[in-house]
């Protein structure tokens, strides 16, 4: 049987320069590093080829840069929501699934990652967003949502994700809906995978790079850039697949004086 592939995005923050950009866009010193993501990503499109559905945990854009427009290349919302959807739509893919990201990221006004969709509609997809997307695939229950809290511990990141299955056990106990056989959550650019006999909890890895005013900021144990995926059959047989885009930075490099 063909499995029913599900590739599953997050944070790519399309207009800063550090995030997944055309590096035709950048013009500061960035430049080589969006040349690597860009081209890695291009290249992985084509390895993996046509999949059935995109779940894309949020942030899709930067936003309007309320903080700091130093490093947006693009401060206009919608022209950010437009090149999002350019990204996407370089796969070849019939379904995409999104979902709301944190207000910073987001215009209250204007939400700039609706107009994602929109953009993703007017090609022709199936695309909607929510803040939280279930999706049942073949039996198999699959949730997805943008925050999760991160930590600064060596092990914290690990006790974050696997609390989060036990929340909505209890949540849908209450409310009477089943819980999901797959958590996936964003938002804090580190890669976790925590599963028991019960339920996987994966925590998904960022498509931007540690750099800028937002790397100065940075001050924990990991920081991982790439993506998962799916390949779901059935409901006793699911493939998991991640992605990982590893290039050591300046900063990693000790300098010798002698």
């Amino acid at each position: 049987m063909k499995p029913y592939r599900l590739v599953v995005l997050s944070d790519q923050h399309e207009g800063d320069v550090a995030g997944l950009t055309n590096p035709a866009e950048v013009k500061t010193e960035h430049k080589e590093l969006a040349r690597i993501l860009f081209e890695w990503y291009i290249a992985k499109i084509g390895e993996i080829g046509p999949i059935d559905h995109m779940l894309h945990l949020g942030e899709t854009c930067e936003g309007p840069g309320h903080k700091s427009t130093l490093e947006l290349y693009e401060t206009d919302t919608l022209k950010q929501a437009e090149g999002a959807a350019e990204k996407l739509l370089m796969w070849n893919c019939p379904v995409y699934s999104l979902c709301y990201a944190s207000k910073y990221h987001t215009s209250s006004d204007a939400k700039n990652e609706r107009a994602v969709v929109t953009q993703l509609q007017l090609a022709g997809r199936n695309a909607d967003i929510k803040v939280t997307q279930k999706l049942d695939i073949r039996g198999v229950k699959i949730n997805g949502r943008h925050k999760i809290g991160g930590s600064s511990t060596g092990h914290g990141g690990a006790s974050q994700a696997a609390k989060t299955a036990p929340i909505d056990i209890v949540r849908a106990a209450i409310k009477g809906y089943a819980p999901a056989d797959w958590y996936f959550r964003g938002h804090i650019h580190e890669y976790w995978h925590v599963e028991n006999a019960g339920f996987n909890v994966v925590v998904n890895p960022a498509l931007k790079w540690p750099v800028g005013e937002y790397g100065i900021n940075l001050d924990r144990p990991y920081y991982d850039m790439g993506f998962t995926m799916l390949d779901i059959y059935d409901r006793d047989r699911v493939d998991f697949h991640r992605f990982e885009l590893k290039v050591p930075l300046p900063e990693d490099v000790y300098v010798q004086y002698a």
